[in-house]
């Protein structure tokens, strides 16, 4: 199998389009991105997004061997190291993953394989405070009536 070698410290990825990483692609390097980020060839490095709608897409055949870090992760190939979706998980049939999940809405599909924990993350303390006061200003309202 040919591959195309990309060698970067650290590829950023700052449109809100769809970015391909296309099947006989290897990229080795972090990459920082917004948007879709779709996986068909091998990443050796960590992903990471700190967008709210950033999405990572490992499709079948693709791999990564680093951490992801993105809103909404859908995997349907390969992964070693953990993976922080902090909105949405989804595991497919044909993933397998070698690393520990942090997760907040998780789906699983019958064949998925998981080799680590999954571990449950609430809504971080931020989003708390910001639901606790929008409670705070309703129960001040209506307590002037």
């Amino acid at each position: 199998m040919l591959f195309k070698k990309i060698n970067q410290g650290l590829a950023t990825i700052s449109n809100d389009t769809t970015t391909l990483i296309s099947e006989s692609t290897e990229l080795v390097g972090d990459i920082n991105f917004t948007g879709t980020l779709e996986i068909l060839g091998s990443v050796i490095g960590n992903i990471n997004s700190e967008s709210k709608d950033a999405r990572v897409r490992i499709l079948n055949g693709g791999s990564v061997q680093g951490d992801i870090r993105s809103a909404s992760i859908d995997v349907n190939g390969s992964v070693k190291g953990n993976i922080f979706a902090l909105e949405h998980l989804c595991l497919q049939s044909d993933c397998n993953i070698d690393g520990n999940i942090h997760y907040n809405h998780m789906e699983m599909r019958v064949g998925a394989q998981v080799k680590g924990a999954c571990i449950y993350q609430q809504p971080t303390p931020e989003q708390k405070l910001l639901e606790d006061s929008q409670d705070i200003k309703v129960k001040d309202i209506r307590g002037s009536n």
